[in-house]
């Protein structure tokens, strides 16, 4: 073999080798894209699905947040109606009460205790700025600031009433999917004296003749 014919040989050689490495690095960098393509598909399929799962505990956190909102109002207005078996229901059986003081052994003792007291007393309760934290998939905790006024007819040895205000600190949990009030402790700052009170016969709401009573100029 002659000088030119083993350059040809050497310069053929040097192409077949070079073209085998480009190869080799074009197979390999289309495995390393399809890879690179896959992780990004990957973490944007989790990222998704955490963003759903955020999505779905903020919701779920809005709704046990307003149905503890519901529970409350619940409360107030199942007193001012007189409606203490209802009442006693919006606990949790093992609840625990404590009212300026008082630890009341049951929800039950708690609302007859009520019952027996205030007779058909007239009354009227309410709270505002609630302050709800859920505390857990089923347990949550509540500030609230309250005012009531509770009356009594007037007549002999009639009792005084009050007009109170305070704050409920609370606790909360979910009793198949129900939300139940878990304890209670209620403290007044400050109560003014009212003196006992007849309320107006029951009127029905279209008789717009019926003036407002006058409840001791308030």
């Amino acid at each position: 073999m002659g000088k030119q014919e083993t350059r040809r040989a050497a310069t053929l050689l040097l192409r077949v080798s070079a073209a085998a490495a480009a190869a080799t690095l074009l197979v390999g960098g289309g495995v390393g894209v399809a890879a690179l393509t896959s992780q990004a598909a990957s973490a944007n399929d989790h990222s998704t699905s955490a963003s759903s799962r955020s999505l779905a505990d903020r919701v779920q956190r809005l709704e046990d947040i307003e149905e503890i909102h519901q529970l409350k109002a619940r409360y107030f207005r199942f007193v001012d109606e007189k409606k203490h078996d209802d009442l006693s229901a919006l606990f949790t059986p093992d609840a625990k009460l404590v009212t300026d003081g008082i630890t009341w052994k049951s929800p039950e003792e708690f609302a007859h205790t009520i019952r027996d007291l205030t007779g058909a007393a007239p009354s009227a309760h309410s709270g505002a700025m609630p302050e709800i934290t859920i505390t857990g998939p089923e347990t949550a905790s509540g500030i609230w600031s309250m005012e009531d006024i509770l009356t009594f007819p007037a007549g002999p040895n009639a009792p005084e009433g009050h007009n109170g205000y305070g704050q409920y600190r609370e606790t909360y949990k979910k009793v198949n999917g129900r939300w139940l009030i878990d304890s209670v402790l209620l403290t007044r700052f400050w109560m003014d004296s009212l003196p006992a009170w007849t309320p107006p016969a029951t009127t029905t709401p279209s008789d717009s003749s019926t003036q407002p009573a006058n409840t001791n100029g308030r």
